[in-house]
């Protein structure tokens, strides 16, 4: 046999080697390939699958019609009947409920509970309502869609940590008024139009806010909300609180539905009332009588506190033996009627025979707030706090508002010596308040946001569970 000629051996396929005993043989590996993609059959049913997965958001998003009507203005609710959240409201989120005649809003997360009735362009808005948790954080929208937060006007009470009330357009985070006016003062010097509707559109984002106003827990409070025109007001308790001027006012279908709500807190709302402002005018607030600033002082020896003493908490406080005597008050305070003194000094007398301690006075708060809340809850004071031996005599503080916040003014360690009468001084000068305590320097609180006006005036014995008594208070305005 002839031997192969050189091309053909070049071309004949080379026999893969024998495998040595024990090993495997080893399978070449093919090349990758690209996978056939889907048929137009295919893409079809995935399409089909995908719009049956996600239809009831897209007929959320863009099939979605109006708010529906259930209910009509005047409307009037007490929450006497818990089958009137599902007739007369819609959420779209959070267990809104009744209990015991009230409205609760238990930690609904920004989703409002929307009354189903349109709003007329001028409207008064009339309800009671109390956070009992200390982050506050009290919501209602008005002017909304019915459907989405944020789609109206916003006014939040004690938000942001209880440190910030908002009433604001579409955006309760928006840019402040104030930067609009500022917009609006450039165009003016440029030559142009100096009004705010120059800065305006529909979609425009704006807030007014004011600080330091926090959620007292367990406090009831009386919002009326009103529109006339382009102005949207805002009172608490009879006193006007914030208010807007809108230049193009949210207003007609899509933007007429009121909405209760609330973020985290543990919200009870009651006694809604929705109307015109003819028929439901605002409720003037009983003038408190003028009574002048300046020296007061109390020995106690007496039968009855009379008439110059609000007490919140009745069953808790008495007179015995010529003092006041307090236990079991639950920071529910014994406020003096008469206001104080922008700047003054505060002295009396405080014991107490039980070792724990736990004097406790409030000065320069609001003369009226009280806790009415779960007792396993902390307390938001209006002014500041005088607490000697707090937290079973571990500690004393000067607190301005909330006595667990970290910017207090604090002593540690026992103070409180049972039986023994200890003399307070308290000295408010301007940003400064100075405790001295049996004649000797004690604590000292710089404030550099002080409390002042109105609503931060009035001075309270307090105090928690221990019984205490106090005697010879002495009140002196400060020379200028």
């Amino acid at each position: 046999m002839g031997q192969a000629r050189r091309k053909e051996k070049e071309k004949q396929p080379e026999s893969p080697p024998e495998p040595t005993p024990g090993q495997e043989s080893v399978t070449p590996k093919a090349a990758w390939q690209k996978p056939q993609g889907l048929t137009r059959r295919g893409w079809a049913v995935l399409a089909g699958v995908i719009l049956f997965i996600q239809f009831p958001l897209i007929h959320y998003v863009f099939l979605r019609g109006d708010a529906e009507v259930t209910a009509q203005v005047p409307y009037s609710q007490d929450f006497d009947d818990p089958a009137v959240v599902k007739r007369d409201f819609s959420s779209v989120g959070g267990y809104w409920r009744v209990m015991r005649g009230e409205l609760l809003a238990p930690g609904v997360k920004n989703n409002p509970l929307w009354l189903q009735a349109p709003l007329p362009d001028d409207v008064a808005i009339e309800f009671d309502v109390r956070s009992e948790m200390p982050e506050g954080d009290i919501r209602v929208e008005v002017f909304g869609n019915g459907m989405d937060p944020a789609s109206g006007y916003t006014l939040v009470q004690g938000g942001w940590n209880n440190s910030t009330s908002v009433l604001a357009r579409l955006d309760i985070n928006a840019q402040s008024l104030d930067v609009l006016k500022r917009r609006a003062a450039r165009k003016a010097e440029g030559g142009g139009d100096a009004s705010l509707a120059s800065v305006f559109s529909d979609d425009t984002r704006v807030r007014v806010e004011a600080r330091n106003t926090p959620v007292q827990a367990g406090r009831t409070y009386h919002w009326r909300i009103e529109r006339r025109g382009t102005l949207l007001r805002w009172s608490i308790d009879g006193e006007p609180f914030l208010e807007l001027d809108d230049p193009r006012p949210l207003g007609g279908p899509g933007h007429d539905r009121l909405g209760l709500s609330g973020f985290e807190s543990q919200i009870y709302f009651d006694n809604l009332r929705v109307d015109s402002p003819e028929r439901l005018p605002a409720r003037a607030r009983p003038a408190a009588p003028q009574v002048p600033a300046g020296p007061f002082a109390d020995d106690f020896n007496r039968d009855t506190l009379g008439d110059d003493w609000n007490v919140t908490n009745p069953d808790a406080v008495k007179l015995v033996d010529g003092a006041l005597v307090v236990e079991l008050l639950h920071n529910r305070p014994v406020w003096l009627k008469r206001p104080l003194p922008r700047d003054a000094t505060i002295e009396f007398d405080a014991w107490t025979d039980s070792p724990e301690g736990d004097i406790k006075v409030e000065a320069w708060g609001d003369g009226r707030s009280f806790y009415n809340g779960d007792l396993r809850l902390q307390y938001t004071a209006t002014g500041y706090v005088f607490i000697f031996g707090g937290w079973r005599n571990t500690q004393s503080v000067i607190a301005r508002q909330n006595e667990h916040t970290a910017d207090r003014s604090v002593r540690d360690g026992a103070a409180v010596v049972p039986g023994k009468r200890h003399h307070f001084k308290l000295t408010r000068r301007g940003d400064t308040l100075a405790w001295e305590l049996d004649g000797q320097p004690f604590l000292t609180l710089k404030d550099p946001v002080p409390l002042e006006g109105a609503r931060n005036q009035y001075f309270a014995f307090s105090g928690w569970k221990t019984r205490v008594h106090f005697d010879n208070l002495k009140i002196e305005p400060l020379a200028p």
